[in-house]
């Protein structure tokens, strides 16, 4: 092992994409921005209108282009903003799960989080238990081996 290998497997820190509902969770983001709250260094936030606008193919996306994880940031069911966005986010989330597993990717790298508005808090310690969680395994294996998309 080179000490360029060592030092990137010590100090390894999970690259984890956020798909961000607009309503709950993306304002709890903001407010938490707002109040000098601080998140872990590695999230890269992608705001959606809805967590119903998300798509398997986007997830799955995320891990092929070396995610170590990969976080749905949502309202509560019964809170959407489109009444319906909460339930179609729990079943993409089964559907991804059930495809990780057949690649063989841990199930817990894919986490959806949901998050009353008003509750910066418990968004941001949620979000730092899972990039925790992330952090304790191995990097994605196709971190390494990933391209740079080019653009459209």
């Amino acid at each position: 092992m080179t000490k360029l290998d060592e030092y990137i497997t010590t100090d390894f820190e999970p690259r984890i994409v956020g798909f961000v509902c607009n309503w709950s969770a993306y304002s709890g983001v903001e407010m938490a921005g707002i109040n000098k709250m601080e998140y872990p260094a590695g999230i890269n936030l992608i705001r959606l209108m809805c967590l119903g606008r998300l798509n398997i193919g986007l997830i799955l996306k995320a891990f092929e282009l070396g995610a170590d994880g990969v976080m749905l940031l949502g309202c509560p069911p019964d809170d959407c903003h489109y009444e319906c966005g909460g339930a179609k986010a729990q079943e993409v989330l089964a559907q991804a799960k059930g495809v990780l597993n057949l690649l063989g990717i841990d199930q817990n790298r894919l986490a959806l989080i949901e998050v009353p508005l008003g509750r910066e808090d418990l968004l941001l310690r949620q979000v730092s238990t899972f990039v925790k969680r992330i952090g304790k395994p191995k990097p994605n294996s196709r971190r390494r081996k990933a391209k740079v998309a080019s653009p459209v």
